[in-house]
């Protein structure tokens, strides 16, 4: 029986020292270190690009207030005119205008008429207010800055 018992014990040494030479010899899991990598953002200066509203795309668009009589339009090519009537106040159009245009640059009164100047892209506008019975007649002329005043597509 000694030889059993032995026997036993020897394999249950056995069972315990290849349970623990193979613990012993497995690594242990390094831990997982995640690198967060941090862009600075990227800053892209452009040029600033003007818009023009009157002229999109080679169509010619100029402005007009709301309830506007039009008497007369020729936007086909550059210089473009449109004339209408309107029952708005010099103010209101002054308003309409600054807001499709911009700052007038210039601002000058002749024989009654106010005439404000703006200059978008490569255009020049002009609007031309003035007085006609109970109402205001305006002008608005669009030409070419560049002096080039030519057919647009």
């Amino acid at each position: 029986m000694k030889v059993k018992q032995a026997i036993k014990h020897l394999t249950l040494l056995s069972i315990l020292t290849i349970g623990i030479t193979a613990c012993s010899t497995t690594p242990e899991p390094k831990p997982v270190v995640e690198k967060v990598i941090v862009e600075e953002p990227v800053i892209v200066e452009e040029e600033e690009t003007v818009v023009n509203t009157v002229i999109n795309n080679g169509v010619i668009n100029i402005p007009v207030m709301r309830y506007a009589q039009i008497f007369a339009e020729y936007s086909d090519s550059l210089p473009a005119v449109l004339n209408y009537f309107t029952n708005a106040s010099k103010e209101q159009i002054i308003d309409f205008y600054q807001q499709a245009f911009g700052e007038p640059y210039s601002q000058e009164v002749k024989r009654e008429r106010l005439t404000l100047k703006y200059k978008q892209g490569d255009e020049l506008m002009r609007v031309v207010i003035s007085q006609q019975n109970n109402k205001r007649q305006v002008d608005v002329i669009v030409e070419s800055n560049s002096g080039n005043n030519t057919t647009v597509n």
